[in-house]
This record gives C-alpha cells, structure tokens and sequence, in this order.
C-alpha cells in the first residue's frame, strides 16, 4: 500500500519490516511544533490514523520525531488564535468547543481509536500536546535524558488532564504534581511516574523501538486488531477514552479571566507585544525561580556532556 504525502509528517514503511510503519512528525525547524488545522498536522494525523487503520499489512505504527526533539506541543503562533482570537477580540465558546473537538482533540483521539498497535519514539524535548500522543499510544520508549514537560498548565489549566487516561497512570498523586507544577522531568523519572513504558540509554534508542516493533509485527492481523478494540472497550467502559468532557473544560479554560496582579504572567496579551517565543520564556522564568527553591521538585536540566579532546 503507498501511502499519500503529508505537509507535516511523513508516512512511510519500514525498509525491513513491512508490517511496520513510520509516522514522523516532520517540521523539525519548529520543534515539531503541531500546527492546528485540517491541512496542518492535526488534520495530516488523523488522516494517517485513517490510512494506517485500512492498511491490511501494517500491525505496527511508531510515531518519532525528525530533528533534534521529539515534539514541542502545540505550536506558539497558533494558540488562541486558530479560534479567531486576537488583540481585543475574544472568541465564542461555540468556535473554541468546534476548533477542539476537530482538531485540539481531534487528533489524539484518532490515535485512540488507532487498530494496529500504537508505539512512540521520544528523544529530546516532549511538550504538553506532544505528550498527547504517547498518552493515547500502546508503548512509549523514551531516552533516559528525554525532557518531559506539561508547560502548558501554567499557562491556563492548572492541573487540567489533558487526555482522561492520564489519571490511569502511574501513581496518580505523582500525575497531579506533574500537571500543576507543570516542571520538565526525564525520561528516567517519567518512566518511573508512568508516563512512558522504558527510558534507555539515548544510543540504544532507535534499535530497541525498531527491534520490539519487529517482535510485535509478527503477530497475526486478527490478533492485533482485536487486542486494540479489547482494551479499548475496557479503557471505554471506564470511560477514559471519551474526550468530550476534555473538549468541553479546555474551551473554559481558554476563556480565563486574569485579575489585575496576575496580568504580569499572561502568555497571550505578552506574545502580542514580544513574539510567542519571548513571551513563553517570560512566563517561565518566574516558575522555573520558584521552584528552584525546593530541593526535591526543581524541573530536569540534563547536564551537557563536555567535548572531547583530541
């Protein structure tokens, strides 16, 4: 089966494997930022989860990321204003529960209802929406100095799950810390909490995905596909793969009301003024001095390995 191509990820199988497919999220110069909309990434994954689904010799799809992250959330220059919102114009809550339901949550929940086993690949940066995708995958394999970070709470949702399935997770008071501190931790510590199923060391990363996707892809069609909608049934009986309780709290919460001695920590009016770069870094630093008070709590800053002589 060829696969179409994409603006922002690509689709492709694996050179020595056929039963398993690759979906890289390709915008590397952005961090692989997820750009919003039917024709930007959300709308080029669910179409992949569409392809992959109808692919009678895929029992194996592995999401990475091209470049030096695996994915840095959503993308900055959007936020907000994919509902139409600007300087002085706030949007309807109608536009914010459409624009979420489609495309925010639109596409993890295509990754949920994925019918081939779900894998992720995780190196460098793993940020807010980004980690949407290893939440609704089977297997996450992450580098022990991967960065994990749920910045985005900081930013309007203040312990909000993103995806129901996140209070499953590990311990789920370890969760809730993560979610309202919103402070990066490695892979080492996000295996530990749940969040991902191995770290390893960073060179074993690429053959220990490639080589378990291998052992997985031998598995009959029918039992692939079966094995997904049983545990799907379980996870939908207990309800945590209904996104529409999500859908409709992360509409609210883009409709905070700042008051007046918290308008210095307000993301939204500052990208207006500085860029959403500059503005993202502004509303962290605060955090970030914060928390580097505690001894136990402070987020995860992998030391740089120094270059070697020659």
């Amino acid at each position: 089966m060829a696969y179409p191509k994409f603006k922002s990820i690509l689709l492709e199988k694996d050179k020595e494997e056929p039963k398993v497919t690759y979906l890289t999220l390709n915008r590397p110069d952005k961090n692989n930022a997820i750009s919003i909309g039917e024709e930007e990434m959300t709308g080029d994954i669910k179409k992949a989860m569409w392809e992959i689904n109808h692919d009678d010799d895929c029992n194996v799809v592995i999401f990475r990321g091209a470049g030096k992250n695996f994915c840095a959330g959503f993308d900055l220059s959007m936020v907000y204003r994919v509902y139409g919102g600007q300087k002085g114009v706030r949007p309807s809550q109608r536009i914010r529960l459409q624009t979420d339901q489609d495309q925010l949550y639109g596409f993890p929940q295509a990754i949920l209802d994925c019918n081939k086993v779900v894998m992720v690949q995780v190196h460098g940066w793993a940020i807010e929406a980004g980690l949407y995708i290893t939440k609704a995958a089977d297997i996450v394999i992450c580098a022990e100095n991967a960065k994990f970070s749920q910045m985005g709470q900081r930013l309007a949702f203040g312990g909000l799950p993103t995806l129901p399935i996140e209070l499953l997770m590990g311990h789920t008071k370890k969760v809730e810390e993560i979610l309202l501190t919103g402070r990066t931790i490695s892979g080492i510590e996000a295996e530990e909490a749940g969040y991902v199923t191995k770290a390893v060391p960073e060179e074993d990363l690429e053959s220990e995905v490639h080589n378990l996707a291998s052992a997985i892809s031998l598995l009959p069609r029918d039992c692939v596909v079966m094995g997904k909608f049983a545990r799907r049934h379980m996870l939908d009986r207990l309800g945590v793969t209904n996104l529409k309780e999500v859908i409709l709290y992360h509409s609210f919460s883009t409709n905070l009301k700042y008051e007046d001695d918290e308008r210095e920590l307000m993301f939204i009016r500052d990208r207006e003024g500085m860029g959403e770069r500059e503005a993202f870094h502004k509303m962290h630093e605060q955090y970030e001095a914060r928390l580097n008070k505690t001894k136990y709590f402070r987020s995860y800053r992998p030391e740089k390995k120094e270059a070697k002589k020659e």
